[in-house]
This record gives structure tokens, C-alpha cells and sequence, in this order.
């Protein structure tokens, strides 16, 4: 049922690095959607350059908190494809810094301000300075990317792994379900709402229906997928309607809303509410947050 991610075809030795990147990119995503829109809208005060070099710190600070969760990478292809943005990154970082330079030259051309020589031995840097510094990490950065992206996001593209990976909404939770078999002391049964092969992945973000419920030593817990998120109940908290649904007013969400996700990281999630509900029983949808849906 799930496929093992092997390094993906369409990366041959003659692939550009930053392939990889590009190919990310063009997914589906608010972020650099956003970021494309204020580029195509034109850039073209100090305001706009402020805040763009603003976004892009805010952004690389992003990235080093995306890459500390246990869960930040399933594969060495995923961090091929984080490699392969980074040195993009580093490579538009230089030609940032070139750029500034030549900035500051168009107000010196407008007379606005001088560029005097540098400064000499234990003289404070002047604008000479700056513009030969500017010059000099923008060279430096580019060699770096020069020397290292090629062979680093190949090595990580290359390197072997066996990550499960679901194919679709449904064959995460029968894999979730699965793994709470093995590694969960009670029972766990998987509820299946139509027959293998029968599920037509709509992309509407609740799923295939199916649901996986898990018995605790005092309660039961509902594992299902629904508004583009996986969530967690338990069944005391449900209130039974008059045209025989089910509604819960209490419920937790899992750390990843990706409908694909790794099946170990969902059942991590839902053993640690299972343990932390029986150790403070009120403090149900205290615990895990979503994180804002990028893409189902």
C-alpha cells in the first residue's frame, strides 16, 4: 500500500541544482504566491526595498524554525529540494548585495552624496568601505554556492531512503491505524465507509470518510480527517443530534494538516493526547495546534 521514496526520476547528472527548487516553487503555495504578486505589482521606492529585504530576513529565520521539528524532513530528497532553495537563496543574497551596491552608486551619480576613497589604517569605515565590503561578500557568496550546491543537493537527492509515503488521504489512515496496532496496548479498529479502490481522492480536504477509533483504558478516541486538517476526539465529548449524527465540541488538532503525512508522525501525535488527556483529563484541546494549512 505505501510506496517507498526513492530518489525521484527527472534529476539526471546534466539537472541544474536549482531544479529542484523551481520545481517546489511552482507547487501551490499562499507564501510565494504573495511574494510573486508584489513582484509583478512593481517594486520601485526605498519603502518597497525595505520592506522585500524585511520579508526575505523574516523569511531565512522562518526557514530555521521549519527545520527543527523532529518531523521538518521525512527523506534526504526533501532536504535536496531545502538544499537546493538555500543556495538559490545564497545566490540571490550575493546578487542582493551587488545590487545594493550599485544603488548606492545612482545616489552618489545624483549628487545626492560622495563616495570618498577608503578609509586608511584605524580610520572608521566611510562609504568607500561599504561599497568595497558590499562588493567583496556578494563575490565571496557567489563562490560558495559555485563550489557546493551542485554536488551537496545531489549527494542528499541520491542518498538512499525508505520513508513510508501515502499515496492519498485513505491509505494515511489505514497506515495510522496500522502502526497503533503495533506500537498501542489497546485495541484500535479501523472503520471503513467504502470498499479498497473505491475512494476518489477529491482533494475537498475531508478525506475518504474512513476513521480509526481507539480504545483507552477509560475513554475512546476518534482518529479521522476533516476541513483539510487531522483531528483527534474523544467520544464522551459528542453529542448525538436528532437526525442520529455525531457532533463534538472539543477536539485536537494534529501537528500536520498535510494529507499525505508521514504516518509516524500522526501517531506520534495521538499517543502523546492519549498520555497527556489520562494524566489532566480537562485539558483536552489544550495540547497540539495546527499549523496553518499550506497545501492538502
Amino acid at each position: 500500500m505505501l510506496t517507498n521514496q526513492a530518489p525521484s526520476a527527472g534529476f539526471s547528472a546534466d539537472t541544474p541544482f536549482h531544479a529542484l527548487y523551481e520545481r517546489a516553487a511552482e507547487e501551490p503555495s499562499d507564501l510565494v504566491g504573495e511574494v510573486r504578486t508584489a513582484v509583478e505589482c512593481g517594486m520601485c521606492d526605498p519603502r518597497d526595498s525595505v520592506e522585500m529585504a524585511c520579508a526575505a530576513a523574516e523569511t531565512a529565520e522562518a526557514v530555521v524554525t521549519a527545520l527543527s521539528s523532529p518531523w521538518a524532513l521525512y527523506t534526504p530528497q526533501d532536504a535536496a529540494t531545502v538544499a537546493s532553495a538555500l543556495f538559490v537563496q545564497l545566490q540571490h543574497t550575493a546578487d542582493a548585495f551587488e545590487q545594493l551596491g550599485r544603488a548606492l552608486g545612482q545616489i552618489a551619480e545624483r549628487g545626492e552624496t560622495q563616495v570618498p576613497a577608503p578609509a586608511g589604517a584605524g580610520q572608521p569605515a566611510n562609504l568607500g568601505d561599504a561599497l568595497a565590503a558590499l562588493a567583496s561578500v556578494s563575490e565571496q557568496i557567489h563562490g560558495l554556492a559555485a563550489r557546493h550546491a551542485s554536488t551537496t543537493v545531489r549527494a542528499l537527492h541520491a542518498a538512499p531512503a525508505t520513508a513510508p509515503r501515502p499515496a492519498d488521504a485513505h491509505e494515511t489512515v489505514v497506515a495510522v491505524a496500522a502502526l497503533l496496532a503495533e506500537q498501542y496496548g489497546q485495541e484500535v479498529t479501523l472503520k471503513r465507509r467504502h470498499e479498497d479502490g473505491e475512494y476518489e481522492d477529491l482533494d475537498d480536504g475531508f478525506g475518504c470518510g474512513c476513521d480509526v477509533t481507539i480504545l483507552a483504558a477509560e475513554e475512546e478516541y476518534n482518529f479521522y480527517r476533516g476541513d483539510s486538517q487531522w483531528s483527534l476526539v474523544r467520544e464522551s465529548d459528542g453529542r448525538n443530534l436528532p437526525d442520529g449524527s455525531t457532533v463534538y465540541d472539543a477536539f485536537e488538532t494534529l501537528s500536520t494538516t498535510w494529507k499525505i503525512a508521514h504516518p509516524q508522525q500522526l501517531v506520534d501525535d495521538i499517543l502523546r493526547i492519549i498520555a497527556d488527556d489520562a494524566d489532566d483529563p480537562q485539558d483536552f484541546t489544550g495540547g497540539l495546534q495546527a499549523v496553518p494549512p499550506i497545501g492538502d
